[in-house]
């Protein structure tokens, strides 16, 4: 059992694609803990930036949106909506 689940959710329109993605972005990305503690609980607690869930994972992800906006949008932690 992970003592953890992930997600990553790039905010787009219909139709666009990895290329279209730019530094103003909406990105959502959270860890959360397998914890029953967890059950019940906001899952904006457990919003984190996207190079932490790399970090974590050992996994590298948006490798398809332009080098200079990853670096940028997977720095950032989004607000809560």
């Amino acid at each position: 059992v992970p003592t953890a689940n992930f997600k990553i959710v790039v905010v787009m329109n219909r139709g666009q694609t990895a290329g279209d993605v730019t530094e103003s972005a909406l990105v959502y990305s959270v860890i959360m803990p397998n914890t029953p503690e967890a059950k019940g609980t906001n899952w904006t607690q457990y919003l984190v930036s996207v190079d932490e869930v790399e970090k974590q994972t050992g996994y590298d992800f948006l490798s398809k949106v332009p080098e200079a906006v990853q670096k940028v949008i997977e720095a950032r932690v989004a607000a809560a909506p």
